[in-house]
């Protein structure tokens, strides 16, 4: 993943979302802009700030970048020591007390299983295990493994007790996996600790979600451009953001090839393969961790079920890319 900067232009290339800001020239000089670029999350993370005070926000992105780095602590699936790595270890076979973030992130996560009738599942890891998502190397495996792999997956195997803070997974094969809405929560999070220490306009991009932070200098709005995947420098739409968030999904991001075949790391729960027939999915939504689960929720449902879901949504616009080359926006 590579940024390249152009003039007002900052492109996040992997990702299909860049921002354009459209600065006016003899204005952008009086407004002092801090940006810093970290690694986060096994992608790229940039947190840029426009206010009064460097030194404001040059502290402001500091505190950022630590409340993201404590959240990936909490929620990797790499760190054997991280709250959700202990969970997977023991909630197969008892009750695991779980922190009040945690247990508010799952049950959220259900909750946007429940409205995709499934297609979105944090209990998705023991298929990214089996297709090598979680390893070096890729590999398909055979019907069988797959069945054996799906046998763990389903939310409903999630047990909460909204009163003991507590974790139970009703099979024991069953593991969670915060792929598909982690990092928009880690935006959102990083965005109120902008708001607390009184930064009103910034952005927060981790590995393309994104949460547009008041607006640009001298706009009225962030300008978001998704670019065509296809076509390098293409833009397939712009979205204008004030105070919202925006992510997307694609199948360009992660895979491997066997044989001339795309395998996407996008995989339905449903069927245990990756998904086929869309390249990327754009949700622009009110809160990151919103955009991130929809976009993976819709990508999986495909275009007819999907604007069926993003039509039962208030206030949230899509941009679905097929691979036959359609291209669905709503509204």
């Amino acid at each position: 993943m590579i940024f390249k900067l152009r003039p007002y232009l900052f492109a996040l290339k992997r990702c299909g979302i860049f921002y354009l800001l459209i600065l006016i020239l003899t204005g952008c000089g009086q407004v002092p802009s801090v940006k810093e670029t970290r690694i986060l999350m096994d992608t790229f993370c940039e947190i840029s700030c426009y206010g009064d005070s460097k030194d404001k926000s040059i502290a402001a992105i500091g505190a950022a970048f630590k409340e993201m780095e404590r959240i990936e602590k909490v929620f990797s699936k790499f760190n054997k020591n991280s709250e959700v790595s202990n969970i997977n270890r023991l909630a197969g076979l008892e009750k695991v007390a779980a922190s009040e973030e945690v247990f508010k992130l799952t049950e959220k996560s259900v909750y946007y299983s429940r409205i995709s009738d499934g297609a979105f599942d944090i209990t998705v890891a023991p298929l990214m295990e089996i297709w090598g998502f979680v390893r070096r190397h890729k590999s398909i495996p055979d019907k069988e493994t797959i069945e054996n792999a799906l046998e763990g997956v389903g939310y409903k195997n999630i047990e909460l007790d909204p009163k003991k803070l507590s974790v139970k997974f009703l099979n024991k094969k069953t593991k969670i996996d915060f792929g598909g809405i982690a990092k928009g929560y880690a935006v959102d999070r990083a965005k109120d600790v902008l708001v607390s220490r009184g930064i009103k306009n910034g952005l927060v991009n981790l590995g393309g979600n994104i949460f547009a932070l008041g607006s640009a200098p001298g706009n009225k709005a962030w300008k978001i451009g998704v670019e065509d995947p296809r076509n390098k420098g293409k833009l397939l739409r712009s979205f204008e953001l004030t105070n919202r968030a925006i992510s997307t999904s694609g199948n360009y991001e992660r895979f491997f090839e066997i044989g001339g075949k795309r395998y996407s790391h996008i995989i339905n729960p449903l069927t245990g393969e990756p998904c086929q027939g869309i390249i990327s999915v754009t949700v622009a939504a009110d809160s990151a961790e919103q955009a991130d689960g929809l976009s993976t929720a819709i990508f999986v449902m495909g275009e007819e079920k999907g604007l069926n879901l993003a039509k039962s949504i208030k206030g949230i616009k899509v941009l679905i890319l097929k691979e036959d080359g359609k291209i669905i926006s709503y509204p």
